[in-house]
C-alpha cells in the first residue's frame, strides 16, 4: 500500500484545529506534530512569550510546529489547497501555496509539501534509531541490539515505542540518577512507578532492590501493555500492573504503603498529586518527582513542603529538573 505525506507549518494555537480538520479527508490515517527549533528561531520568537500549558498538558516555547498528515491515497493538490485556504480564511490566516522546489523556494511558511512515502519497515526503523545508553550503572538497550554490555553494568532491555521512557530524555535520565543515589542510602520494600510509560523506572528499581515489590500505574492502557512486554524482556514477574482512571483508584491507593514513589509526569498533575502521595507514602519514605522544567522546581518543592516533604536533592539536566524529597511526618 502506498502512503502519502502532507506537511504544513502551523502556529501553536492552531495546531489542534488543523490536525482535526484533516481527519475527515479521504484516505486519512494519522497526524503528527514535530518541533523544529531552527524554524522557531528563524521566524522571530518573541522572547516574552510566556511558558504555558495547553489542554494536552504540554509545556513549551514553540510558536510553530510541523504538522504531517499521512494518507493511504494520493492527495489531489488542488483539492488540498482549496480546503486549507477555506479554513485559513475562516481564521483570517494567510493563504497556503504549493511548495515549488524547482524555483528554489526558501520561504517555508504557508507552503504545502506533498510527497510519497518510501516503503519501509517503520518499526525496525524506529528501533534502530534507539541506540544503547549508559546511565550510571545501567546499560539500556533495545531488543534490536543483540549484544549486552560487556562492562559490569545492570542491563535493562527497553524497546522504543509510543510510550515515554527509554532513557534518552533528560527526565528519565535524572530519575535513574536519583535511583542510583538512593540505592546507596536506602532499601525500599515497596516501590510505585506512577505514570510508568515503558516501565523503565520500576524495572530499574527491581534490578537494584531485588526483593522489593513494584507497582506500575498508568492512565494509558497501551503504556501498560508495553510495560508488561518490557517486564518479560527483562525476566521480571509482576502482578501489580494497574490501569488508573484517577489518582484515587483503590487498587494502588493504599495508606502509608510505599517506601519509594517515582512520578515522572508533568508540573500540573504533580501539583494536584501532592495530597495523594502523602496519603500513600510511609513516614520517612522518598518520592522522586520529574517532568519539570528547571523554573518549576521551586513551586513544586514549596507545594510538597505543605504536605510534609523535605527536599533532599535536585538534579537539573539541560533545563529539565528532578527532585528527591523525603516525607517528614
Amino acid at each position: 500500500m502506498d502512503l502519502w505525506s502532507i506537511r504544513i507549518i502551523v502556529k501553536d494555537k492552531f495546531k489542534e484545529l488543523f490536525s482535526e480538520y484533516f481527519e475527515n479527508f479521504d484516505g486519512y490515517m494519522s497526524s503528527s506534530l514535530f518541533q523544529d527549533n531552527d524554524l522557531n528561531y528563524k521566524y522571530d520568537i518573541d522572547k516574552s512569550y510566556n511558558l504555558s500549558t495547553n489542554k494536552l498538558g504540554e509545556f513549551h516555547l514553540n510558536k510553530y510546529w510541523i504538522l504531517e498528515i499521512i494518507l493511504n491515497i494520493k492527495p489531489d493538490k488542488k483539492f488540498i489547497k482549496t480546503k486549507l485556504n477555506f479554513l485559513a480564511k475562516q481564521f483570517k490566516l494567510n493563504k497556503f501555496y504549493d511548495y515549488n522546489e524547482k524555483n528554489n523556494d526558501k520561504e517555508f511558511l504557508n507552503k504545502i509539501y506533498i510527497s510519497k512515502i518510501i516503503n519501509k519497515d517503520w518499526l525496525k526503523e524506529n528501533r534502530s534509531s534507539f541506540p544503547s545508553i549508559n546511565i550510571d550503572n545501567f546499560y539500556i538497550y533495545g531488543s534490536h541490539i543483540k549484544k549486552e554490555s560487556s562492562e559490569n553494568k545492570i542491563p535493562i532491555k527497553i524497546d522504543a515505542s509510543f510510550a515515554f521512557g527509554t532513557g534518552s530524555h533528560e527526565t528519565t535520565r535524572s530519575c535513574l540518577n536519583s535511583l542510583t543515589y538512593l540505592s546507596k542510602i536506602y532499601n525500599p520494600k515497596s516501590v510505585l512507578d506512577y505514570g510508568c510509560g515503558t516501565g523503565i523506572l520500576g524495572i530499574a528499581s527491581k534490578k537494584i532492590f531485588k526483593n522489593n515489590k513494584i507497582t506500575f500505574v498508568d492512565i494509558d492502557i497501551n503504556a501498560l501493555k508495553l510495560t508488561k512486554q518490557n517486564l518479560r524482556l527483562n525476566n521480571i514477574i509482576c502482578r501489580e500492573i494497574l490501569l488508573s482512571k484517577s489518582n484515587t483508584m483503590k487498587n494502588f491507593n493504599k495508606k502509608k504503603y510505599y517506601d519509594l514513589i517515582f512520578a515522572n509526569i508533568l508540573f500540573g498533575p504533580l501539583t494536584s498529586l501532592a495530597p495523594r502521595l502523602k496519603f500513600i507514602s510511609k513516614p520517612n519514605s522518598f518520592i522522586v518527582l520529574s517532568g519539570l522544567l528547571s523554573n518549576q522546581i521551586t513551586n513544586i518543592v514549596n507545594r510538597y513542603k505543605m504536605f510534609g516533604f523535605k527536599l533532599k536533592k535536585k538534579i537539573i539536566i539541560n533545563g529539565w529538573g528532578t527532585v528527591i524529597m523525603r516525607r517528614q511526618f
